[in-house]
């Protein structure tokens, strides 16, 4: 794509020049062929220039909700990882490692605090090619099954969760697509999962970028347990608590700690929260509208 608009540049600067050169008189005259040619070409070039650009930016979707930026650490919720299928292998409290041979089967994990109230943030490491056909991020009630055969989002899957397809883009409730999220692009392989007790919802973002929080669960599914779900063989996901809303907290900057996650499919380095330290999200500040 870069090529061909290097060469529709060189194109228009061709005709350009050619216009620059005549004279008065001929530029008074009526506008040739070669010049709207020209001019043509020039339009072109300047709009796809302009398309890649904002194909390279990010989308920057909704306000991030105030919030986060308060959220400090719980040590109470802050567990990690404490049950999984036997498809997989629990490496540390926040990474898991899909032993399992094939892709016919989808084996879950689940943070072990469950959560009844409050505003919680969760961080999550999930390569693009540790993903597979399916690989889903969400919530799920104490009954919500954690494997299932054919291969499927497992969060999701069931009336016991509410997840997203992270490879499809698909918000999903009871097999029942609830939306797409996000609407445009894909997700990063660094990205943010907001559960929100308090109003029953949760919602995924990026550094870049809040997607909102579309998904919706009855209050009386609480609590609710931070679940994910892996079908590729050889997949390393992490997932990170990064805290929960501190209303008497004043926002600051986060500190915090790099922690090597070594498993068999490479180490990965994560951002985890000093403890005992008020944190906020190191995210820019949302956009105002």
């Amino acid at each position: 794509m870069v090529t061909w608009v290097g060469l529709l540049v060189f194109l228009s600067y061709i005709c350009g020049a050619e216009c620059l050169s005549r004279s008065d008189d001929a530029l008074d005259s009526a506008v040739t062929g070669y010049e709207a040619l020209g001019a043509v070409v020039l339009l072109i070039a300047m709009v796809t220039m302009l398309a890649l650009c904002a194909g390279g930016s990010v989308n920057p979707g909704e306000p991030l909700p105030q919030w986060v930026y308060t959220v400090s650490p719980d040590p109470a919720l802050d567990t990690g990882i404490t049950g999984c299928s036997d498809g997989l292998n629990i490496i540390n409290p926040n990474c898991v490692f899909r032993h399992r041979k094939g892709a016919f089967e989808t084996d879950g994990a689940k943070w072990g605090a469950a959560l009844s109230r409050g505003k919680h943030v969760f961080e999550l490491y999930w390569p693009s090619g540790a993903r597979g056909t399916t690989a889903s991020v969400g919530v799920g009630s104490a009954d919500a099954p954690l494997f299932v055969k054919p291969k499927d989002s497992l969060v999701g899957s069931n009336s016991y969760s509410w997840g997203l397809d992270i490879v499809r883009r698909r918000l999903i409730h009871k097999k029942q697509l609830l939306g797409t999220l996000p609407r445009t692009g894909m997700v990063p392989d660094k990205f943010y999962m907001y559960v929100d007790c308090d109003s029953c919802s949760v919602g995924y973002g990026t550094e870049a970028s809040y997607y909102g929080a579309p998904l919706r669960f009855p209050r009386e599914k609480l609590p609710v347990h931070a679940m994910i779900g892996i079908a590729q063989p050889n997949a390393q996901v992490t997932m990170l608590y990064r805290g929960s809303e501190n209303r008497a907290a004043a926002a600051g900057q986060m500190n915090t700690v790099m922690v090597p996650s070594q498993g068999p499919g490479g180490t990965v380095h994560v951002t985890v929260v000093n403890p005992g330290t008020i944190a906020v999200s190191n995210d820019p500040p949302p956009p105002k509208y």
